[in-house]
Protein backbone atom coordinates (compact mmCIF):
# COMPACT_ATOMS: atom_id res chain seq x y z
CA UNK A 1 0.00 0.00 0.00
CA UNK A 2 1.61 3.66 -0.77
CA UNK A 3 1.22 6.32 1.34
CA UNK A 4 -0.12 9.55 -0.37
CA UNK A 5 -1.15 12.92 0.48
CA UNK A 6 -5.45 12.85 0.56
CA UNK A 7 -7.32 15.68 -1.96
CA UNK A 8 -8.44 17.16 1.08
CA UNK A 9 -4.46 17.51 2.19
CA UNK A 10 -3.52 18.35 -1.05
CA UNK A 11 -7.12 21.07 -1.39
CA UNK A 12 -5.43 22.86 1.71
CA UNK A 13 -8.41 23.53 3.36
CA UNK A 14 -9.56 23.79 7.09
CA UNK A 15 -12.09 21.09 7.34
CA UNK A 16 -11.95 18.01 9.75
CA UNK A 17 -10.04 15.97 6.88
CA UNK A 18 -7.95 14.02 8.26
CA UNK A 19 -4.29 14.49 6.98
CA UNK A 20 -2.21 11.61 5.29
CA UNK A 21 -4.42 9.06 3.96
CA UNK A 22 -3.66 6.94 1.01
CA UNK A 23 -4.56 7.32 -2.30
CA UNK A 24 -4.10 4.39 -3.63
CA UNK A 25 -1.96 1.02 -2.91
CA UNK A 26 -0.32 -1.72 -5.08
CA UNK A 27 -0.43 -5.51 -5.60
CA UNK A 28 -1.32 -7.57 -8.07
CA UNK A 29 0.40 -10.04 -10.81
CA UNK A 30 0.60 -10.36 -14.76
CA UNK A 31 -0.60 -12.65 -17.31
CA UNK A 32 0.55 -12.65 -21.09
CA UNK A 33 -0.82 -11.22 -24.69
CA UNK A 34 -2.93 -13.11 -27.48
CA UNK A 35 -2.22 -13.04 -31.05
CA UNK A 36 -3.16 -9.84 -32.62
CA UNK A 37 -3.70 -9.37 -36.18
CA UNK A 38 -1.55 -9.24 -39.00
CA UNK A 39 0.95 -11.63 -37.55
CA UNK A 40 1.55 -15.32 -38.02
CA UNK A 41 3.72 -17.66 -35.35
CA UNK A 42 5.90 -20.65 -36.14
CA UNK A 43 7.19 -22.40 -33.28
CA UNK A 44 6.96 -25.15 -30.36
CA UNK A 45 4.32 -25.09 -27.76
CA UNK A 46 4.53 -21.59 -25.20
CA UNK A 47 5.75 -23.91 -22.39
CA UNK A 48 8.85 -25.52 -23.84
CA UNK A 49 9.40 -23.03 -26.72
CA UNK A 50 13.51 -21.87 -27.05
CA UNK A 51 13.00 -20.29 -30.40
CA UNK A 52 10.09 -18.45 -32.28
CA UNK A 53 9.39 -17.21 -35.61
CA UNK A 54 7.16 -13.84 -35.72
CA UNK A 55 6.29 -12.73 -39.79
CA UNK A 56 4.71 -9.35 -40.23
CA UNK A 57 2.69 -9.70 -42.91
CA UNK A 58 1.42 -6.35 -44.91
CA UNK A 59 -1.56 -4.77 -43.65
CA UNK A 60 -4.31 -5.22 -46.12
CA UNK A 61 -6.90 -3.36 -43.41
CA UNK A 62 -6.00 -1.12 -41.33
CA UNK A 63 -6.87 -1.93 -37.08
CA UNK A 64 -10.07 -0.10 -36.65
CA UNK A 65 -9.01 1.19 -32.96
CA UNK A 66 -9.74 4.55 -32.18
CA UNK A 67 -6.88 6.60 -30.97
CA UNK A 68 -5.62 6.50 -27.42
CA UNK A 69 -5.56 9.62 -25.55
CA UNK A 70 -2.29 10.27 -23.74
CA UNK A 71 -2.12 12.37 -20.97
CA UNK A 72 -0.37 13.59 -17.63
CA UNK A 73 -2.09 14.33 -14.11
CA UNK A 74 -1.36 17.92 -13.30
CA UNK A 75 -2.38 20.31 -10.16
CA UNK A 76 -4.09 23.72 -10.74
CA UNK A 77 -7.04 22.89 -9.46
CA UNK A 78 -6.13 22.80 -5.89
CA UNK A 79 -5.49 24.92 -3.11
CA UNK A 80 -1.77 24.21 -2.92
CA UNK A 81 0.41 24.24 -5.40
CA UNK A 82 2.50 21.47 -4.88
CA UNK A 83 5.19 22.99 -7.60
CA UNK A 84 2.88 23.67 -10.41
CA UNK A 85 2.92 27.75 -9.97
CA UNK A 86 3.85 28.12 -13.55
CA UNK A 87 1.08 27.16 -16.27
CA UNK A 88 3.69 28.23 -19.15
CA UNK A 89 6.36 26.00 -17.64
CA UNK A 90 3.16 23.42 -17.26
CA UNK A 91 2.23 23.80 -21.17
CA UNK A 92 5.63 23.28 -22.04
CA UNK A 93 6.32 20.07 -20.39
CA UNK A 94 2.84 18.79 -21.34
CA UNK A 95 4.24 19.54 -25.29
CA UNK A 96 7.60 18.46 -24.67
CA UNK A 97 6.02 14.77 -23.47
CA UNK A 98 3.40 14.82 -26.50
CA UNK A 99 0.45 15.06 -24.12
CA UNK A 100 -2.88 15.56 -26.00
CA UNK A 101 -4.89 15.76 -22.82
CA UNK A 102 -4.44 16.50 -18.75
CA UNK A 103 -6.10 15.55 -15.52
CA UNK A 104 -6.78 17.84 -12.62
CA UNK A 105 -9.31 18.52 -9.39
CA UNK A 106 -12.03 20.58 -9.39
CA UNK A 107 -13.58 19.99 -6.03
CA UNK A 108 -16.61 20.24 -4.29
CA UNK A 109 -15.14 22.47 -1.97
CA UNK A 110 -14.01 24.83 -4.57
CA UNK A 111 -17.80 26.42 -4.46
CA UNK A 112 -19.61 28.04 -2.15
CA UNK A 113 -23.36 27.45 -1.76
CA UNK A 114 -25.29 30.85 -1.08
CA UNK A 115 -29.13 30.63 -1.59
CA UNK A 116 -29.08 31.84 -5.33
CA UNK A 117 -27.27 28.59 -6.45
CA UNK A 118 -23.12 27.47 -6.07
CA UNK A 119 -20.29 29.96 -6.89
CA UNK A 120 -17.00 29.16 -7.50
CA UNK A 121 -14.83 30.64 -4.98
CA UNK A 122 -11.47 28.62 -5.23
CA UNK A 123 -9.80 26.85 -8.36
CA UNK A 124 -9.16 29.68 -9.88
CA UNK A 125 -5.18 28.61 -11.11
CA UNK A 126 -7.22 26.14 -12.67
CA UNK A 127 -9.78 28.33 -14.54
CA UNK A 128 -6.88 30.69 -16.04
CA UNK A 129 -4.75 27.58 -16.75
CA UNK A 130 -7.79 25.84 -19.15
CA UNK A 131 -8.01 28.53 -21.95
CA UNK A 132 -4.41 28.90 -22.29
CA UNK A 133 -4.49 25.14 -24.38
CA UNK A 134 -6.78 23.13 -26.15
CA UNK A 135 -5.35 19.90 -24.82
CA UNK A 136 -8.45 18.21 -23.53
CA UNK A 137 -9.54 18.12 -19.84
CA UNK A 138 -10.11 15.25 -17.81
CA UNK A 139 -11.79 16.87 -14.67
CA UNK A 140 -12.23 14.80 -11.43
CA UNK A 141 -15.00 16.23 -9.36
CA UNK A 142 -15.91 15.67 -5.66
CA UNK A 143 -13.97 15.38 -2.89
CA UNK A 144 -15.63 15.05 0.36
CA UNK A 145 -16.80 18.22 1.93
CA UNK A 146 -17.61 18.72 5.63
CA UNK A 147 -19.17 22.19 5.15
CA UNK A 148 -22.05 20.18 3.32
CA UNK A 149 -24.69 18.11 6.37
CA UNK A 150 -24.09 14.84 5.15
CA UNK A 151 -21.35 15.84 2.38
CA UNK A 152 -18.82 12.81 3.74
CA UNK A 153 -19.73 11.45 1.61
CA UNK A 154 -22.79 13.09 -0.04
CA UNK A 155 -24.94 9.69 0.51
CA UNK A 156 -27.90 11.58 1.71
CA UNK A 157 -31.30 12.97 -0.38
CA UNK A 158 -30.39 16.49 0.68
CA UNK A 159 -26.59 16.06 0.28
CA UNK A 160 -27.40 14.88 -2.72
CA UNK A 161 -28.68 17.49 -3.68
CA UNK A 162 -25.92 19.92 -3.23
CA UNK A 163 -23.77 17.77 -4.70
CA UNK A 164 -25.93 17.43 -8.20
CA UNK A 165 -26.00 21.40 -8.18
CA UNK A 166 -22.29 21.90 -7.88
CA UNK A 167 -21.75 19.27 -10.68
CA UNK A 168 -24.00 21.14 -12.76
CA UNK A 169 -22.14 24.59 -11.99
CA UNK A 170 -18.89 22.77 -13.12
CA UNK A 171 -20.25 22.29 -16.36
CA UNK A 172 -21.45 25.58 -16.82
CA UNK A 173 -17.44 27.04 -16.40
CA UNK A 174 -16.21 24.55 -17.94
CA UNK A 175 -18.31 24.08 -20.89
CA UNK A 176 -15.63 25.88 -23.79
CA UNK A 177 -13.46 23.37 -22.73
CA UNK A 178 -14.91 20.22 -23.61
CA UNK A 179 -13.73 18.19 -20.55
CA UNK A 180 -13.83 14.24 -19.59
CA UNK A 181 -15.49 14.33 -16.38
CA UNK A 182 -14.78 12.06 -13.55
CA UNK A 183 -17.02 11.44 -10.66
CA UNK A 184 -14.86 11.30 -7.47
CA UNK A 185 -11.30 10.20 -6.79
CA UNK A 186 -10.69 5.92 -4.88
CA UNK A 187 -13.82 6.47 -3.11
CA UNK A 188 -12.90 2.26 -2.45
CA UNK A 189 -9.71 3.81 -0.12
CA UNK A 190 -11.12 6.18 1.89
CA UNK A 191 -12.70 8.68 2.21
CA UNK A 192 -11.29 11.38 3.02
CA UNK A 193 -12.32 12.96 6.60
CA UNK A 194 -12.47 10.78 9.94
CA UNK A 195 -10.96 8.21 11.68
CA UNK A 196 -9.16 5.78 9.54
CA UNK A 197 -11.06 2.56 8.68
CA UNK A 198 -9.20 -0.45 7.84
CA UNK A 199 -8.74 -1.69 4.56
CA UNK A 200 -11.66 -2.02 2.74
CA UNK A 201 -12.18 -5.62 1.37
CA UNK A 202 -14.66 -6.46 -1.92
CA UNK A 203 -17.37 -4.47 -2.19
CA UNK A 204 -17.91 -3.42 1.48
CA UNK A 205 -21.10 -3.59 4.27
CA UNK A 206 -23.41 -0.94 2.82
CA UNK A 207 -22.84 0.55 6.43
CA UNK A 208 -19.43 1.14 5.04
CA UNK A 209 -19.62 5.01 3.22
CA UNK A 210 -16.65 3.29 0.85
CA UNK A 211 -18.70 0.51 0.17
CA UNK A 212 -19.82 -0.13 -3.49
CA UNK A 213 -23.51 0.52 -3.06
CA UNK A 214 -22.96 3.84 -1.48
CA UNK A 215 -20.69 4.86 -4.72
CA UNK A 216 -22.97 3.91 -7.30
CA UNK A 217 -25.63 5.73 -5.54
CA UNK A 218 -23.46 8.91 -5.75
CA UNK A 219 -22.16 8.36 -8.85
CA UNK A 220 -25.55 7.64 -10.69
CA UNK A 221 -26.74 10.78 -9.24
CA UNK A 222 -23.52 12.26 -10.55
CA UNK A 223 -23.91 11.04 -14.26
CA UNK A 224 -27.52 12.41 -14.51
CA UNK A 225 -26.59 16.08 -13.18
CA UNK A 226 -23.62 16.12 -15.78
CA UNK A 227 -25.87 14.87 -18.53
CA UNK A 228 -28.72 17.26 -17.47
CA UNK A 229 -26.45 20.42 -17.72
CA UNK A 230 -24.87 19.28 -20.89
CA UNK A 231 -26.11 15.96 -22.89
CA UNK A 232 -22.82 15.68 -24.44
CA UNK A 233 -20.59 15.71 -21.67
CA UNK A 234 -18.63 12.47 -21.49
CA UNK A 235 -18.75 10.95 -18.23
CA UNK A 236 -16.43 8.45 -16.59
CA UNK A 237 -17.13 6.55 -13.07
CA UNK A 238 -14.77 4.94 -10.88
CA UNK A 239 -11.79 6.33 -10.50
CA UNK A 240 -10.68 3.04 -8.44
CA UNK A 241 -7.76 2.42 -6.41
CA UNK A 242 -6.61 -0.87 -5.61
CA UNK A 243 -8.91 -3.19 -5.66
CA UNK A 244 -7.77 -6.87 -4.56
CA UNK A 245 -8.82 -9.16 -7.59
CA UNK A 246 -11.09 -5.97 -8.92
CA UNK A 247 -14.46 -6.93 -6.58
CA UNK A 248 -15.00 -3.42 -5.92
CA UNK A 249 -15.21 -2.86 -9.38
CA UNK A 250 -17.46 -5.68 -10.67
CA UNK A 251 -19.86 -4.29 -7.49
CA UNK A 252 -20.22 -1.37 -8.88
CA UNK A 253 -20.58 -2.14 -12.37
CA UNK A 254 -22.97 -5.30 -11.32
CA UNK A 255 -25.00 -2.22 -9.68
CA UNK A 256 -25.62 -0.46 -12.48
CA UNK A 257 -22.50 2.04 -12.05
CA UNK A 258 -22.16 2.46 -16.10
CA UNK A 259 -25.94 3.51 -16.25
CA UNK A 260 -25.43 6.40 -18.46
CA UNK A 261 -21.33 6.96 -18.22
CA UNK A 262 -19.15 6.96 -21.33
CA UNK A 263 -16.69 4.20 -19.56
CA UNK A 264 -14.81 3.14 -16.21
CA UNK A 265 -12.10 4.41 -14.97
CA UNK A 266 -9.25 3.02 -12.99
CA UNK A 267 -5.72 3.33 -11.56
CA UNK A 268 -3.39 1.28 -11.53
CA UNK A 269 0.64 1.16 -9.37
CA UNK A 270 2.73 -1.69 -8.89
CA UNK A 271 6.10 0.00 -7.66
CA UNK A 272 5.92 -2.26 -3.91
CA UNK A 273 5.42 -5.39 -5.65
CA UNK A 274 9.07 -7.58 -6.06
CA UNK A 275 11.19 -5.75 -8.26
CA UNK A 276 11.10 -8.23 -11.07
CA UNK A 277 7.00 -7.74 -11.31
CA UNK A 278 7.36 -3.57 -10.96
CA UNK A 279 6.21 -3.53 -14.85
CA UNK A 280 4.15 -2.49 -17.86
CA UNK A 281 3.10 -5.95 -18.35
CA UNK A 282 2.09 -6.75 -15.12
CA UNK A 283 -0.35 -3.63 -15.12
CA UNK A 284 -1.50 -4.53 -18.59
CA UNK A 285 -2.59 -7.66 -17.30
CA UNK A 286 -3.78 -6.86 -14.41
CA UNK A 287 -6.43 -4.27 -16.63
CA UNK A 288 -6.97 -7.44 -19.20
CA UNK A 289 -8.31 -9.93 -16.49
CA UNK A 290 -10.39 -6.85 -15.27
CA UNK A 291 -12.06 -6.37 -19.04
CA UNK A 292 -12.57 -10.29 -19.05
CA UNK A 293 -13.98 -10.48 -15.35
CA UNK A 294 -16.52 -7.56 -16.80
CA UNK A 295 -17.14 -9.07 -20.56
CA UNK A 296 -18.66 -11.87 -18.62
CA UNK A 297 -20.06 -10.44 -16.00
CA UNK A 298 -22.23 -8.15 -18.34
CA UNK A 299 -22.91 -10.61 -20.84
CA UNK A 300 -20.29 -9.70 -23.55
CA UNK A 301 -20.43 -6.50 -23.81
CA UNK A 302 -17.17 -4.59 -23.96
CA UNK A 303 -16.02 -2.12 -21.28
CA UNK A 304 -14.33 1.35 -22.45
CA UNK A 305 -11.46 1.77 -19.50
CA UNK A 306 -9.52 5.13 -19.05
CA UNK A 307 -6.96 4.22 -16.42
CA UNK A 308 -6.46 7.84 -15.35
CA UNK A 309 -3.56 7.45 -12.86
CA UNK A 310 -0.28 4.49 -13.80
CA UNK A 311 3.06 5.55 -12.50
CA UNK A 312 6.61 4.59 -10.79
CA UNK A 313 8.01 6.41 -8.21
CA UNK A 314 11.87 7.28 -8.98
CA UNK A 315 12.00 7.71 -4.86
CA UNK A 316 15.32 6.81 -2.59
CA UNK A 317 13.47 4.10 -0.76
CA UNK A 318 12.31 0.47 -1.09
CA UNK A 319 9.30 0.72 -3.32
CA UNK A 320 11.28 3.42 -5.69
CA UNK A 321 11.94 2.80 -9.47
CA UNK A 322 15.58 3.57 -10.62
CA UNK A 323 14.58 6.71 -13.82
CA UNK A 324 15.90 4.16 -16.71
CA UNK A 325 13.36 1.63 -15.28
CA UNK A 326 10.56 4.14 -15.25
CA UNK A 327 11.42 5.07 -19.00
CA UNK A 328 11.21 1.66 -20.16
CA UNK A 329 8.07 0.73 -18.31
CA UNK A 330 6.27 4.49 -19.62
CA UNK A 331 7.33 3.22 -23.10
CA UNK A 332 6.08 0.01 -22.83
CA UNK A 333 2.85 0.63 -21.41
CA UNK A 334 1.76 3.16 -24.09
CA UNK A 335 2.76 0.94 -26.82
CA UNK A 336 0.95 -2.07 -25.30
CA UNK A 337 -2.16 -0.11 -24.36
CA UNK A 338 -2.20 1.54 -27.95
CA UNK A 339 -2.88 -2.08 -29.11
CA UNK A 340 -5.78 -2.32 -27.03
CA UNK A 341 -8.88 -0.80 -28.66
CA UNK A 342 -11.12 -1.10 -25.21
CA UNK A 343 -8.30 1.45 -23.64
CA UNK A 344 -9.31 4.49 -24.17
CA UNK A 345 -6.96 6.41 -22.67
CA UNK A 346 -4.14 7.05 -20.25
CA UNK A 347 -2.88 9.67 -17.97
CA UNK A 348 0.54 9.38 -16.28
CA UNK A 349 0.74 10.09 -12.60
CA UNK A 350 2.34 13.09 -12.78
CA UNK A 351 4.08 15.68 -14.86
CA UNK A 352 6.25 16.73 -12.17
CA UNK A 353 7.28 15.63 -9.14
CA UNK A 354 5.55 17.78 -6.07
CA UNK A 355 8.12 17.86 -3.42
CA UNK A 356 12.01 18.36 -3.44
CA UNK A 357 12.36 14.72 -1.10
CA UNK A 358 14.35 12.28 -2.52
CA UNK A 359 13.07 9.85 -0.33
CA UNK A 360 9.53 10.74 0.16
CA UNK A 361 7.86 8.38 -2.21
CA UNK A 362 4.94 11.00 -2.82
CA UNK A 363 7.14 13.61 -4.41
CA UNK A 364 8.80 11.81 -7.08
CA UNK A 365 6.02 10.36 -9.42
CA UNK A 366 6.68 12.99 -11.75
CA UNK A 367 8.54 12.76 -15.45
CA UNK A 368 9.71 16.46 -14.29
CA UNK A 369 11.60 16.94 -11.02
CA UNK A 370 10.08 19.43 -8.82
CA UNK A 371 12.61 22.38 -10.04
CA UNK A 372 11.54 21.11 -13.43
CA UNK A 373 13.70 18.95 -15.02
CA UNK A 374 13.23 16.02 -17.49
CA UNK A 375 13.89 12.53 -16.17
CA UNK A 376 14.49 9.53 -18.22
CA UNK A 377 10.91 8.91 -18.14
CA UNK A 378 10.04 12.21 -19.98
CA UNK A 379 11.55 11.05 -23.41
CA UNK A 380 10.43 7.86 -23.15
CA UNK A 381 6.57 8.99 -22.71
CA UNK A 382 7.24 11.45 -25.97
CA UNK A 383 9.07 8.87 -28.08
CA UNK A 384 6.45 6.11 -27.46
CA UNK A 385 3.71 8.58 -28.10
CA UNK A 386 5.13 9.58 -31.25
CA UNK A 387 5.37 6.07 -32.52
CA UNK A 388 1.16 5.51 -31.65
CA UNK A 389 0.00 9.02 -32.63
CA UNK A 390 -0.92 9.31 -36.00
CA UNK A 391 -0.70 5.37 -36.85
CA UNK A 392 -3.15 3.86 -38.94
CA UNK A 393 -2.81 0.46 -37.73
CA UNK A 394 -0.82 -0.64 -34.36
CA UNK A 395 -0.25 -4.68 -33.07
CA UNK A 396 1.77 -6.42 -30.89
CA UNK A 397 2.81 -9.97 -30.22
CA UNK A 398 4.47 -12.08 -27.18
CA UNK A 399 6.45 -14.57 -28.89
CA UNK A 400 7.82 -15.56 -25.81
CA UNK A 401 6.87 -15.20 -22.61
CA UNK A 402 7.70 -11.30 -21.88
CA UNK A 403 9.29 -10.71 -25.38
CA UNK A 404 7.03 -8.22 -27.15
CA UNK A 405 7.41 -7.15 -30.90
CA UNK A 406 4.88 -4.44 -31.81
CA UNK A 407 4.30 -2.47 -34.91
CA UNK A 408 3.00 1.11 -35.18
CA UNK A 409 2.03 1.78 -39.30
CA UNK A 410 1.82 4.95 -41.13
CA UNK A 411 1.27 4.89 -44.53
CA UNK A 412 4.31 3.47 -46.44
CA UNK A 413 6.53 3.30 -43.26
CA UNK A 414 6.42 0.73 -39.99
CA UNK A 415 8.10 1.38 -36.87
CA UNK A 416 8.68 -2.18 -35.50
CA UNK A 417 9.78 -2.53 -32.04
CA UNK A 418 10.90 -5.25 -29.97
CA UNK A 419 11.55 -5.21 -25.68
CA UNK A 420 11.46 -7.83 -22.86
CA UNK A 421 9.47 -6.89 -19.65
CA UNK A 422 12.42 -6.52 -17.79
CA UNK A 423 15.95 -6.76 -16.96
CA UNK A 424 15.74 -10.27 -15.92
CA UNK A 425 13.94 -11.54 -19.27
CA UNK A 426 16.84 -12.85 -21.60
CA UNK A 427 16.32 -13.26 -24.95
CA UNK A 428 18.04 -12.77 -28.37
CA UNK A 429 16.09 -12.06 -32.22
CA UNK A 430 17.37 -11.66 -35.74
CA UNK A 431 15.73 -10.06 -38.46
CA UNK A 432 15.72 -12.28 -41.11
CA UNK A 433 16.58 -11.23 -44.68
CA UNK A 434 17.25 -7.52 -43.72
CA UNK A 435 20.99 -7.23 -43.77
CA UNK A 436 21.17 -3.15 -44.26
CA UNK A 437 18.62 -2.90 -41.05
CA UNK A 438 19.36 -0.37 -38.41
CA UNK A 439 17.45 0.02 -35.18
CA UNK A 440 17.98 2.39 -32.32
CA UNK A 441 17.60 2.18 -28.51
CA UNK A 442 14.46 4.26 -27.25
CA UNK A 443 15.97 7.53 -25.51
CA UNK A 444 19.67 6.08 -25.79
CA UNK A 445 22.10 8.13 -27.93
CA UNK A 446 25.52 7.08 -26.70
CA UNK A 447 24.65 2.82 -27.78
CA UNK A 448 25.58 2.66 -31.29
CA UNK A 449 22.82 1.74 -33.87
CA UNK A 450 21.80 -2.00 -33.24
CA UNK A 451 22.08 -4.30 -36.96
CA UNK A 452 19.94 -6.95 -37.94
CA UNK A 453 20.03 -9.04 -34.82
CA UNK A 454 20.68 -8.51 -31.15
CA UNK A 455 19.74 -8.73 -27.68
CA UNK A 456 16.19 -7.95 -26.26
CA UNK A 457 16.16 -5.68 -23.02
CA UNK A 458 13.77 -3.74 -21.51
CA UNK A 459 14.62 -0.81 -23.56
CA UNK A 460 12.69 -0.61 -26.66
CA UNK A 461 14.42 -1.43 -30.12
CA UNK A 462 12.73 0.60 -32.82
CA UNK A 463 13.34 0.07 -36.62
CA UNK A 464 12.03 2.12 -39.22
CA UNK A 465 11.19 -0.33 -42.40
CA UNK A 466 8.96 -0.83 -45.74
CA UNK A 467 5.20 -1.60 -44.78
CA UNK A 468 4.89 -3.05 -48.06
CA UNK A 469 6.82 -5.92 -47.26
CA UNK A 470 6.47 -8.65 -44.79
CA UNK A 471 9.29 -8.73 -41.77
CA UNK A 472 10.14 -12.05 -40.12
CA UNK A 473 11.48 -12.03 -37.01
CA UNK A 474 13.16 -15.20 -35.04
CA UNK A 475 13.26 -14.63 -31.10
CA UNK A 476 15.39 -17.34 -28.96
CA UNK A 477 15.89 -17.10 -25.37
Amino acid sequence: MRPRITLIDRLGLKTAARVGAPFSSVLRRGVAWGLLCGITIVGADRAAAAEKTVTLTPIARANPAGPLLIGSNIHFGLVRTLGYDSASTALHELAQIGAASYRDYLPWQSFSFPPQGPVLVKSQRLMNFMPQTKLRPVLNVGAANSSVPGGVPPISDDALGVFDAYLKKVVEVTRPYDPIYEIWNEWNIDIGTGTRLPRLVGEGPDSDPRSAVNYVRVANSGVRALKSANPHAQVIVGAVGDDIDWKWTRAIVRDGVLNGADGLSVHLYNHCLKPQNRTATELIGRVKRLQQELTQDRGGAITPIYVTEFSWPTSNEPCGVPPLVAGNNFAQFIMQSAAIPWIKGIWVHELKNIGPSPTDRENNFGLYTFTDEPKPAACFVREATDLVRGADHVDIQEPLPDVFVFRARRGARQSVVLWSSGATVKARYALTGLTEASGRRMCDETTPAAGPQGDVGPNPIVYDLDASAPVTIRVLN
